[in-house]
């Protein structure tokens, strides 16, 4: 049996934009080596910097944070058969609960105008995330994420909390996020090496 060929990466940064060149550019670099496609490519390294940006982003935004240099850590893996990427910040998270909490009560007494309301949002928004085996579909969540979501084939986000370690939801003693998105290659490696 052939052991398939895969490229690793991983370090830690002081969250500061002036980062993310130099990693997406060590990212064109290792899925140009094993050979994925320019579509491929483009469609990762869309959603690496996308990632990368939130986190510092929400990590220098954070009003909780107790120093100056929290940093970003970033993880990723490039096979013959797919891409692999966690990115972990000290940002207070996106709170999936909020927007589970958005979706219609059939308990309420406004139970129809709260369908009416949601269904319209929804319409605009055809991102979602499995929750619980059920697809949530995102209301008011930001363009970045809808195209992770529509490149990636899952997407994960759990939540660093100074409580528990590791939390599904956020809370007041959320201390961060860790981001976890994978997909498979959309041309099997065998295919671009022969076409070359």
């Amino acid at each position: 049996m052939i052991k398939e060929k895969e490229i690793t990466y991983l370090d830690s940064f002081v969250a500061s934009t002036s980062m993310i060149p130099e990693i997406i550019e060590r990212l064109f670099q290792d899925l140009t080596k094993m050979e994925y496609t320019k579509l491929e490519i483009d469609e990762i390294i869309i959603s690496m910097d996308e990632s990368i940006t939130n986190a510092v982003q929400a990590t220098i935004k954070n009003p909780n944070k107790f120093s100056k240099n929290l940093y970003i850590t970033i993880r990723y893996s490039v096979s013959e058969t797919e891409f692999e990427a966690t990115i972990i910040d000290h940002g207070t998270g996106f709170d999936l609960i909020e927007t589970l909490n958005s979706t219609p009560d059939r308990k309420s007494s406004d139970y129809h105008n709260q369908v009416m309301n949601y269904s319209i949002d929804t319409g605009k928004s055809q991102a979602s995330l499995k929750v619980n085996n059920k697809h949530i579909f995102l209301k008011g969540v930001g363009a970045g994420l809808k195209i992770i979501l529509n490149f990636m084939d899952s997407v994960s986000i759990e939540y660093i909390d100074k409580k528990t370690m590791v939390a599904p939801s956020v809370s007041e003693s959320t201390d961060g996020t860790i981001f976890n998105m994978k997909r498979k290659r959309r041309i099997p490696h065998e295919q671009t090496s022969q076409s070359i």
